[in-house]
């Protein structure tokens, strides 16, 4: 009898130490699980913070992209503006006939812009995707909507208005009535005219009071309107996208 209850006991010790072991190694396991878990909470943390701070870089770059644009424009504006203001001077009265002949010239004489908008972020994470990379889709959507439209179709119209412009410069510099001074623009003083000042002048206000003449002026200044209007717009939405970034980067 007295073997038969030590033998009881006995088991009982094995029992007991069997749970304890097991509740020390599920112990082991859950403090495993939760070091695994907090590792990849402080991995997911370091990744998420190194993504905003790769976001904010790309948005300060775009930034300073939108602001070289806006001076692009500004200066385009005021060529614009200055070319229709010359050229009205010619269409809307005679006074200019007071002037000499490459002072007239000089108001109907238009060189082109170029369009020398900044796209090097764009084009830098275009390829990687940029809802990933810019962190919100309507972010994504703004740069998006500015770089694959106003940009494409402001060069459209900047490359339109040098097509015209070339075809302006063949009409006054390349007849045979007037002969050009355009040398004097490049220091080339020394040629001489074969026509007197006083005939250059008068060829090239019959050139200019002709009808071809005055609809090359009209077309002038016609896309010289629709490019202020159009920079004016396009400088606005440059203006609009900065201010939406720079909300993005103060959150």
């Amino acid at each position: 009898m007295i073997k038969f209850f030590r033998k009881i006991r006995q088991n009982s010790i094995k029992e007991n130490k069997f749970i304890n072991y097991l509740k020390y190694a599920l112990g082991e396991i859950v403090l495993v699980v939760i070091g695994i878990l907090m590792a990849l909470q402080i991995n997911n943390w370091n990744e998420n913070r190194l993504n905003e701070k790769r976001i904010k870089s790309y948005l300060q770059s775009f930034i300073t992209d939108l602001k070289s644009d806006i001076l692009v424009y500004k200066r385009n504006i005021n060529e614009f503006e200055i070319t229709f203001k010359n050229i009205n001077r010619i269409l809307l009265n005679d006074e200019y006939r007071r002037l000499d002949a490459d002072s007239i010239y000089a108001l109907i004489n238009y060189s082109w812009s170029i369009n020398t908008l900044s796209d090097q972020t764009f084009e830098k994470i275009k390829s990687v995707g940029l809802q990933e990379i810019l962190g919100t889709p309507e972010i994504e959507k703004a740069i998006n909507d500015y770089y694959t439209n106003s940009t494409t179709h402001y060069d459209y119209f900047i490359n339109w208005n040098k097509e015209m412009a070339m075809k302006d410069n063949t009409f006054w510099n390349y007849n045979d009535k007037y002969e050009t001074g355009i040398n004097n623009y490049l220091g080339l003083n020394s040629i001489p005219f074969h026509q007197n000042p006083e005939k250059r002048k008068e060829e090239l206000i019959k050139l200019i009071e002709s009808t071809l003449g005055r609809n090359y002026l009209k077309n002038t200044i016609t896309r010289m309107k629709y490019g202020t209007i159009e920079a004016n717009q396009f400088k606005s939405n440059a203006e609009n996208l900065i201010e939406l970034i720079e909300n993005e980067i103060n959150k």
